[in-house]
């Protein structure tokens, strides 16, 4: 009998250890290798340059990848939509509830980026970093948005255009019916194939992040790893804050006195799971149950919650607004001001919500911060990497955001 239970108690732990490494192996294995090459490019900075090479090809497959990623599962995403008058008055207030959560997160997230700069405003890795030019707002505008020439979609530093044009044809492509199904069938084909391709080259992520990592450290020095330490400290006291009083403060304005323990009580299963896994999708009939506990209509919950879960991302959106701040740091650029919280926190919207709609979206969101802010492309490895060391507290915010969302949502259904 004692022998039995020493077989079961060492099965179960077997079992669990099995479980944890096939949720977090990749994870492990790249912040593994991030360390490793954060200590060689401080220690061995000749050697860390000497590896840098491989970070360098790695990220340039990476960026090649961006593109078809962009161009299908954008023109996929819009080929799908289907809108009704009743569909269109529902997916109206759903994006009214994203806004709101985009918004007041954001900007509480640029606000501690006054109080703790990540990097401080005199740290500079080189003034080539920066491609800003002294063009005026209709210019700048015309060059963020548009392009001159069809091929010039096709290039990592007009990811906006890029989508514009492909939510474009995705719509055109719907509105064709039947007739444009053989098309149809091309996007969706394209887009489940470039997934793939991108899944096989993330295979090979520790090690090219690992020697972009170790090179970058060599280049900039210890004080680089200092602020990505401090990022970490600081989203997790963000997340905190935010799950702690923000989300129960609009669950307590919307649902009324009485509300908190109902939502404690429900919240915490798929939120603990969510963690666990590092995955909101995994929890979406948890967060829908949760909703209906707090007195959601059926039909809101279930409607709004799958599109919160791949749309909403508020958790990313904060960690953008920390990738930012840290990026403009970086090159030497301003980031205190109205103009400055305006750009951070429009950027930091748009590629969050860049990481739902598109295959491999981190990527595809770090990329676009970069243009967007006017700095150059290659300096998106840099902020790849902060997604990974964010990784579990933000998707404990992305989670009860859709939650959230959905209860904003119903609130305003009259």
């Amino acid at each position: 009998m004692y022998k039995n239970k020493k077989c079961l108690r060492k099965y179960t732990y077997l079992r669990d250890m099995n479980s944890i490494w096939k949720n977090y192996s990749s994870t492990i294995l790249l912040i593994a290798f991030l360390i490793a090459g954060g200590v060689c490019g401080v220690v061995q900075p000749s050697v860390a340059r000497f590896i840098g090479p491989i970070g360098d090809i790695f990220l340039n497959f990476l960026f090649a990848m961006v593109i078809p990623l962009v161009f299908f599962s954008v023109s996929v995403s819009f080929m799908k939509l289907k809108t009704g008058s009743g569909i269109g008055r529902t997916l109206g207030r759903i994006i009214f509830s994203f806004f709101v959560i985009w918004v007041v997160l954001s900007l509480f997230a640029y606000l501690s980026t006054l109080i703790v700069n990540p990097l401080g405003n005199d740290f500079t890795i080189s003034s080539a970093g920066a491609e800003r030019t002294d063009e005026t707002w209709g210019e700048t505008l015309v060059g963020t948005v548009s392009v001159s020439d069809f091929t010039l979609l096709f290039s990592k530093n007009h990811l906006l255009p890029l989508m514009i044009f492909s939510a474009l044809l995705g719509a055109g492509v719907s509105l064709c019916g039947e007739s444009g199904s053989a098309f149809g069938n091309f996007l969706e084909g394209g887009c489940t194939v470039i997934s793939k391709a991108t899944g096989i080259l993330m295979k090979a992520a520790p090690i090219g992040l690992g020697c972009y990592f170790a090179k970058t450290v060599a280049n900039t020095g210890s004080d680089l790893l200092e602020g990505y330490l401090r990022v970490f400290v600081i989203f997790w006291v963000l997340s905190l804050i935010t799950v702690g009083l923000i989300f129960p403060a609009t669950v307590r304005a919307m649902k009324g006195k009485g509300s908190l323990k109902k939502w404690w009580k429900a919240i915490l299963p798929p939120s603990l799971t969510a963690m666990a896994t590092t995955s909101s999708s995994v929890v979406i009939p948890g967060n829908i149950e949760t909703a209906k506990a707090m007195g959601t209509d059926t039909a809101v919950a279930e409607a709004t919650i799958p599109i919160a879960t791949n749309l909403l991302k508020a958790g990313s959106v904060m960690g953008y607004v920390l990738k930012g701040v840290l990026l403009m740091s970086i090159c030497g650029i301003p980031s205190v001001g109205i103009i400055q919280a305006l750009t951070v926190t429009g950027i930091s919207i748009l590629s969050a919500a860049v990481i739902g709609a598109v295959a491999g979206g981190d990527v595809t969101g770090a990329v676009l911060t970069c243009t967007l802010l006017g700095v150059s492309p290659e300096l998106a490895g840099i902020i790849i990497i902060i997604g990974t060391i964010i990784d579990i507290p933000a998707t404990l915010v992305n989670s009860q955001s859709t939650v959230v969302a959905t209860l904003i949502t119903d609130n305003f259904k009259k």
